[in-house]
């Protein structure tokens, strides 16, 4: 499958935005926290998935970012960074596109509009009008409920043929059928699995690591991604309940306040990068600090 399949197989993190107290961009901190995951042996790294409030910002707040990140990359010969597109209109998302591109970015994820829930055919409209109108980027799509719709196998594989500038998915799954499907019968893409799905995934085929509760720790993380890669299922199996201890008491002790995902992917980055403020862009709620602090402990 390694050799069908259109994006390497790697681990694949988000770097979450620092937000002042005015709700500008930390500069510094940012690209501080872009160079860390790069020195760190990451390769690819992407922004404004829904961890990274690429639903929230100002065009001008994500022009500021992918600037950021493009610069803090361009000192790492290899570095491969990615922006997230989440938008509710097909205009949005492409001219997000064009404007990233023109700062340098190729690699690009995508979520579908969801402010009504496209059927198959609209989804095919949504796709040809992005990934043809950019042949030069290539796309993973970004597979989640909050679009209304998740996106299955056979149609994934459809769209594939199509559009070779389609390369891979994210799923955050833990249903063992879908993750069979995905790479059994779409094996061409580089389907994405976060630290729930990802062992059964590796007993299958060959998924990329979606880093989320591993962002606690990278060594380990690279640890339980090699393991998958050797398909050494022992050592999956050993590490595997720790990350699902992790979701545990990421929920138990995050408070009744956040709802949104930014708030429990900034209190996992923060254990790594003390100085990563909890605030979240205006109107969501994030954890408190002493919720953050009883969960580090």
């Amino acid at each position: 499958m390694s050799d069908e399949a259109r994006f390497p197989r790697t681990i694949l993190p988000t770097v979450c935005i620092p937000w002042t107290a005015e709700g500008r961009l930390d500069a510094e901190l940012f690209r501080s926290m872009v160079r860390a995951r790069l020195a760190g042996g990451i390769r690819h790294l992407y922004v404004f998935g829904t961890a990274g409030e690429g639903y929230a910002v100002t065009d001008a707040q994500f022009d500021e970012v992918v600037g950021h990140l493009v610069a803090a990359c361009a000192e790492t010969a290899d570095a491969h960074p990615m922006v997230g597109l989440i938008g509710q209109s097909m205009g949005t998302t492409l001219a997000r596109a064009e404007r990233a591109m023109a700062a340098g970015i190729r690699d690009f994820q995508f979520t579908l509009p969801a402010w009504g829930v496209l059927t198959d055919d609209e989804v095919r409209t949504f796709v040809r009008g992005l990934l043809w109108r950019l042949p030069e980027a290539r796309f993973l799509h970004y597979n989640l409920l909050r679009a209304g719709r998740l996106i299955g196998a056979p149609l994934y594989a459809e769209l594939a043929a199509e559009h070779p500038n389609l390369v891979g998915t994210k799923n955050g799954t833990g249903d063992t059928l879908r993750i069979h499907a995905l790479l059994t019968e779409a094996p061409m893409l580089r389907h994405f699995l976060t630290e729930v799905g990802y062992p059964f995934g590796c007993s299958v085929g060959e998924p990329g690591l979606l880093q989320s509760l591993s962002s606690t720790n990278d060594p380990h993380a690279w640890r339980f991604f090699q393991a998958g890669v050797d398909r050494d299922h022992a050592t999956l199996a050993a590490m595997h309940p720790a990350y699902l201890a992790i979701e545990e008491a990421l929920t138990r002790f995050a408070g009744e306040g956040p709802h949104i995902d930014g708030a429990y992917e900034k209190m996992l980055q923060r254990v790594s990068e003390e100085r990563l403020p909890l605030r979240l862009l205006p109107p969501y709620t994030t954890a408190s600090e002493a919720a953050y602090r009883t969960f580090r402990r």
